[in-house]
Parts: C-alpha cells; structure tokens; sequence
C-alpha cells in the first residue's frame, strides 16, 4: 500500500517544522550570516543580507525535506529517525514533496530577484548534491561518505558571501574549511553512539565499517586539525586576537573531549562530545562578528 493512500490527520506546523530539520538550519543560517557580516553587508545593505539569509534558508530546508522524503524507508530503522513526519505518517510523501518544492521555489526567487544568479546557482549545486547525490548514492558508498558528503554543510559561509557580493574570497573558503573538518567528528560521534542503527539501516558509516576503537582514534586526529584549521582566520590577518582567544579555548576543550571519548571504554562521551561539538561551533561563530565589533 502506498503511504499517500492512508489516512492522514491534518498535518501539524510543528510536523511541517521538523521535516526542515530545524536544528541544522539554525547553523547553516548562523555560518551563512557571519560571512555576510564579515563581508560588511549588515551595515552597507542589509536588506541584501536578509533576503540572501532567508533564500539560502529556504532552499537548505528544501534539501533536508528530500533527504527525509528520500530516507523515509531508513529512517523508520533507527531509533534516531523513527519519530519524523513521513515514518510517523504524519505528512504524505505528495504533500512533502510539494512543502519541499515550495520551499525551493521561494528561496530561488529571494536570490535570483534580490541577491545574483551566481548565488542562486552555487545554492542549487548544494541542494542537489545533499538532497539526492548523497542521501542516494554518496550515503552508502564507504566510510568516507560523511567527509564528502559534508562539503554540502560547509558551503553557507561561501554562499552567504556571494549572495551580498557576488564574488569568491579567501574568508569565505577559510570559513568552509572549518565546517569541512569539524563535519566528520561531529558525526562519528553521534555514529559511535548509533551504531546499531546504521547497522540495522545498511549505512556503512565508519563505526559500523572500521570499528569503534579505530573511529575515536580519527575523532582526535580531525579534532587536532580543527584545531589548526580554525586559527587560519587569524593566521590570515582576517581576524583579531579576540577570535584567536576563543578559538583557542574552544579547540583545547574539544580536544581534551575527544581524549576522553578515545580512553572511554563504554562510549558514553560520545554524546558530550557530539553535543559539545554543536555548542564549538556556534560559539566559534559567533566570535567572529564579535571580533569585529569589540576589537
């Protein structure tokens, strides 16, 4: 029987919300944003800054829609996803499909109409590099799937920056870089912790492939190149001391976690650490502006 033939209640805002993946969103929003405030558009055009925000938003919910579309037959595997919308029956796949389209549309018009088509166009190539390329196809081709596959997570930075100046810097791709490197320990954590899950789903994330004591060993080297990688901005004279402290501070911490996750025998830091990453990440983003505005 196929899912759109059931009965469905009237679907709720809060299952619409969910099938964005808003916990995702606010980073990728957050990330898209503090490379706009470094490129000067908050205060030389702001409502540039705005529409750019609220188009990359858009078309980003737009992909983790498809994702769940997509995945609705692995996630209802995993006790991590078992709860979304479309396993839930809680929005039929025909009208996510239109909720996703709809999202897609509304952010194309925001960037082709206020911001430039090579913003709009860099934005469509990560839609669909993230909705179908690697929830498809990249997801499930080896261990290396969540480092490849993180690049899509990387891109608001640069996309936020051509969408108010229509240009590549070097900023920008600094910024990407440190999304790229802190993808993967980010989520082998949260795959550690999991693992039964991508098991029973045929994911073959590196926990499941390679095993768990080999995992936390890759969790440290990449939280050590985070590490470096994240001072770049002030190695580069873009940032000040004020961002060099908290990077600092911020990259001791995590690294101190991801020793104590490696000597864990029951892996019970593997969560501290995934959360732990997500807090890293936004403060460390937050201090950029910041860096500008006190220093």
């Amino acid at each position: 029987m196929s899912t759109d033939s059931l009965n469905y209640s009237k679907p709720s805002f809060s299952a619409y919300l969910e099938l964005t993946k808003p916990s995702i969103i606010y980073l990728l929003v957050l990330t898209a944003a503090t490379s706009m405030f470094l490129a000067g558009s908050f205060s030389t055009n702001l409502n540039q800054a705005l529409t750019g925000i609220l188009g990359i938003g858009l078309i980003a919910a737009s992909s983790a829609a498809i994702n769940q579309i997509l995945d609705v037959s692995i996630d209802g595997k995993m006790k991590r996803t078992n709860n979304r919308p479309l396993v839930q029956n809680l929005i039929s796949v025909k009208n996510a499909s239109i909720f996703a389209i709809t999202l897609f549309m509304l952010g194309s018009f925001l960037l082709l109409f206020f911001n430039n088509f090579f913003a709009w166009f860099l934005t469509t190539l990560t839609w669909i590099f993230y909705a179908f390329f690697y929830t498809k196809i990249l997801k499930f081709t080896g261990t290396q799937n969540i480092v490849i596959g993180g690049l899509a997570g990387a891109m608001p930075p640069l996309l936020g920056w051509v969408a108010v100046m229509g240009s590549i810097d070097i900023l920008p791709l600094l910024l990407v870089m440190i999304i790229f490197v802190w993808t993967p320990p980010h989520f082998w954590a949260l795959a550690i912790d999991r693992k039964s899950d991508y098991e029973e789903a045929g994911v073959p994330m590196m926990p499941v492939v390679r095993g768990i004591e080999y995992t936390k060993i890759q969790i440290v080297l990449y939280s050590f190149l985070l590490f470096a990688v994240s001072l770049l901005p002030f190695a580069t004279g873009y940032l000040g001391t004020f961002y060099l402290f908290v990077s600092s501070v911020l990259g001791a911490v995590l690294i101190y976690l991801a020793f104590a996750l490696n000597y864990d025998k029951e892996h019970k830091k593997a969560i501290p650490f995934f959360l732990y990453s997500i807090l890293y990440l936004t403060v460390l983003f937050i201090s950029m502006p910041l860096d500008r505005i006190l220093f």
